[in-house]
């Protein structure tokens, strides 16, 4: 199968609590998000990457699944799950659905199973020591009758799945990664992959992607164990898309995936280039920061190894796990943030009501999101009191931000809105081959720098001056001819 059918694709982001309300209980749900497929194929999204809709406690964002093989009764029934796929694939959209592959929910029934005394055929699917007070880093005892302790993935209440370990520094209890009782998690990974793309998902977005095989520093054996199963699961379904939560190009296409998140982590080119700010590492190149070595150099290396893999890197709006990219830039900015996401190469992914500007507010922890929650806050659809078209019920379950007062109903009608722009962006890149293409030539000078994609170029004006350039421009952040203004950008074909 040849990765360039993800060429086109372009991305949206759904946490199902906060998008639609369908039955006025006010949670979203996935009667509520087919009511909204109209409106994300109009604006040229051709995928959607749905947050967990699994069987959940809600410990953390859905992200501890009790089940995962079922959808959660807050979000509906699989009948619905399968209705939303059918209307979605007749519209051309593929389904991305999150796929928790480093641990369960201490609910999880298989796990509550490995934690018996008895051993069982369970008893080897999750990590566990071999005594109970033998106490360590990550380890949770006390909590059920079998005599060890199990370890976490990422929260207390997440077991980690059985991948085994790479370096063994326990041997009493920890298993070699090439152990076949730890194949017994990978079999189960399988199974869940499964189910999901039978029942019509066309990929997985993939939760900590580089956290299965423990005590593994290179990653080596993490990226044996995906090998291992990307070989079974592709040879079933050869068209299935894979993208990681890794945030490491080089090891993630190593290991076969086919999209890799760049994530805004302090050490890359998407957080310096645009969120560093005092509460990180400084000012970011947007705002005026002059250490651009390492930007420049950390963006051609991942573009790099993207095109020599035939891979893509996903480039994000931002995420669940995020603070909103509206908290950082301003109106004009975020015209020349959104240009350089969709004309560089990779898969652009937008989180849902980034397309109006929406931002993250500071509000108490829920399901687990502590600072996350206030980025998971419900779309804004139109200017009714007080729940703005999410609900029709008496509550939201998650508040608004009384900073957002822009509606889609208001942003729709503005032909100068952000939303409008973003739709014309979709529109070009479905449109020029050369901005689909994986090749980028990245030049800077004084602060002016051009991504030359074939016969077109994008420059961003990020110097003191205006910049003078000769081509026939396609699309700017603002109305100007010959000269580009100071912080803004443009879209050029050689003339």
């Amino acid at each position: 199968m040849s990765k360039n059918i993800f060429r086109d694709m372009v991305a949206y982001e759904i946490y199902p609590t906060s998008f639609c309300d369908s039955n006025r209980d006010g949670i979203g749900d996935l009667k509520g998000i087919l009511s909204k497929l109209d409106y994300i194929q109009g604006m040229g999204f051709n995928a959607i990457w749905f947050n967990p809709f699994y069987r959940s406690p809600f410990k953390d964002g859905g992200y501890d699944v009790e089940n995962f093989f079922d959808v959660d009764p807050r979000f509906g029934t699989m009948d619905d799950f399968k209705e939303m796929v059918d209307k979605a694939h007749e519209k051309g959209i593929r389904v991305i659905v999150d796929l928790v592959v480093g641990h369960a929910s201490f609910d999880n029934p298989d796990f509550l199973k490995s934690a018996q005394a008895e051993r069982n055929e369970y008893s080897d699917l999750f990590i566990w020591n071999d005594n109970l007070w033998n106490k360590g880093n990550n380890l949770i005892s006390g909590m059920f009758d079998r005599h060890g302790c199990y370890m976490v993935n990422f929260f207390a209440h997440q077991p980690a799945f059985n991948y085994g370990f790479k370096e063994i520094k326990e041997p009493s209890w920890q298993m070699s990664y090439k152990d076949k009782r730890t194949f017994l998690a990978r079999e189960y990974m399988l199974k869940v992959m499964r189910y999901w793309l039978d029942n019509g998902a066309d990929g997985f977005r993939v939760d900590m992607a580089d956290s299965l095989v423990k005590n593994d520093e290179d990653k080596s054996a993490t990226i044996e164990v995906w090998k291992w199963m990307f070989r079974r699961i592709r040879n079933e379904y050869p068209e299935v898309f894979f993208v990681s939560e890794w945030s490491d190009p080089k090891r993630a296409f190593k290991a076969g995936f086919d999209a890799d998140f760049v994530l805004d982590h302090w050490d890359n080119f998407y957080h310096r280039f645009f969120r560093s700010d005092k509460n990180t590492r400084g000012t970011s190149i947007i705002h005026g920061n002059n250490d651009i070595s390492f930007t420049l150099r950390d963006m051609r290396e991942r573009f790099e190894k993207a095109e020599k893999a035939k891979s893509f890197l996903a480039l994000i709006s931002g995420n669940h796990d995020t603070w909103r990219i509206a908290n950082y830039l301003n109106h004009e900015e975020l015209k020349v943030f959104y240009m350089m996401l969709f004309c560089l190469p990779g898969i652009p992914f937008v989180l849902y009501g980034d397309e109006i500007g929406m931002k993250t507010s500071h509000i108490p922890s829920k399901d687990g999101g502590y600072q996350r929650t206030g980025t998971r806050i419900p779309m804004i659809w139109d200017d009714t009191e007080p729940f703005h078209g999410f609900t029709k019920g008496k509550e939201s379950y998650l508040p608004f931000n009384p900073e957002n007062t822009i509606s889609v109903k208001q942003a729709m009608k503005d032909k100068e809105s952000l939303y409008h722009f973003i739709c014309e962006l979709i529109s070009l890149r479905k449109s020029i081959r050369d901005l689909k293409d994986p090749h980028v030539e990245i030049k800077e000078e004084k602060r002016v720098f051009l991504f030359e994609r074939g016969n077109y170029t994008l420059i961003a004006n990020l110097s003191k001056k205006n910049y003078a350039f000769e081509g026939t421009k396609i699309i700017s952040s603002e109305e100007f001819e010959g000269k580009l203004p100071p912080g803004h950008a443009v879209l050029i074909k050689a003339k």
